[in-house]
């Protein structure tokens, strides 16, 4: 079960939520994991009508560098894309600050459906820094499955493949997302706090955090 909403430890992370730039009309998950979580913040991102790159990475970055650490990043979408593209960028100051991060349903520069995210191309090729994980929903009409296991690998991180969420979007009826919260709990844990110097591979992020009771063992996280 997720964390009680107020029980968490000064010494554990912040999660930093970065949002997609069409999640559409309804609740957004982030919304309401802000408005019940002492640990959680969401990032402004300064979406433009046509997102750049560069500035998305810088707005990422200046959040990260005024947020006292530990922080654990939260990347939807877009958001998911500006935590690959920084990650590339980081410092070694920055570097040290982040203890994981979650990408949730990234936008797919390369299937050309959408041109505002052709500044996004090519995409990074760099193994994170920390742990990852990215999460795919076996529906999603923006990011196959397969195309999401691919970035994970590409990425270094590890694969969740979740059944029914659509893109994670309001319109896709998820909801509060208590499956996502689960999941982001069952990463923190992991990790654990004070632990950001030791490397989490993937296949260990994998097998800690699948198959939780709620995911269909059909569709579970792939080895």
């Amino acid at each position: 079960m997720p964390a009680d909403r107020f029980d968490h430890a000064p010494s554990e992370p912040t999660v930093l939520l970065l949002p997609d730039f069409d999640y559409g009309p309804g609740d957004y998950w982030q919304d309401d994991w802000v408005r019940r979580r002492l640990d959680c913040q969401k990032v402004d991102l300064g979406h433009a009508r046509i997102p750049r790159r560069n500035a998305l990475v810088s707005w990422l970055d200046r959040h990260v560098r005024t947020v006292p650490g530990p922080l654990f990043l939260v990347g939807h979408g877009i958001g998911a894309l500006a935590v690959a593209a920084w990650s590339s960028l980081m410092s070694m100051e920055s570097e040290a600050t982040i203890v994981g991060a979650l990408l949730v349903a990234p936008n797919d520069p390369h299937n050309g459906e959408d041109r505002r995210l052709d500044d996004f191309l090519p995409l990074p090729n760099d193994i994170f820094p920390f742990p990852g994980l990215v999460v795919a929903s076996d529906d999603d009409p923006h990011l196959g499955t397969d195309r999401g296991f691919s970035l994970a690998r590409q990425w270094g991180c590890g694969f969740a493949r979740m059944p029914g969420c659509g893109h994670f979007r309001p319109i896709d009826g998820i909801g509060r997302w208590q499956q996502g919260e689960e999941l982001l709990d069952q990463f923190l844990g992991l990790i654990g706090p004070g632990t950001s110097r030791h490397p989490v591979r993937a296949a260990d992020l994998e097998r800690s955090c699948a198959p939780p009771p709620w995911l269909d063992r059909r569709s579970a996280i792939r080895p």
